[in-house]
């Protein structure tokens, strides 16, 4: 698999793991970028510092790129 797939596979257990501190459940695999709800959005914007953080890891370059390739 794609190492750039499982980092955004991980990136989105991440989001649903916060989105389960505020209360909420989302479908697996949610797109959380995608969503018009700024919860969502958030859940998945803190991961992204995170993992930027962390690792060092510009998270949205690799879901646009991967989006452009037709892989997400």
């Amino acid at each position: 698999m794609d190492r750039r797939i499982e980092i955004v596979n991980q990136a989105i257990e991440l989001a649903n793991r916060f989105y389960q501190h505020h209360g909420y459940v989302s479908r697996e695999w949610f797109k959380f970028w995608q969503s018009p709800h700024p919860q969502e959005r958030l859940m998945f914007e803190m991961v992204c510092e995170a993992f930027d953080l962390i690792q060092g890891t510009e998270l949205m370059d690799i879901v646009n790129e991967l989006e452009d390739e037709g892989l997400l």
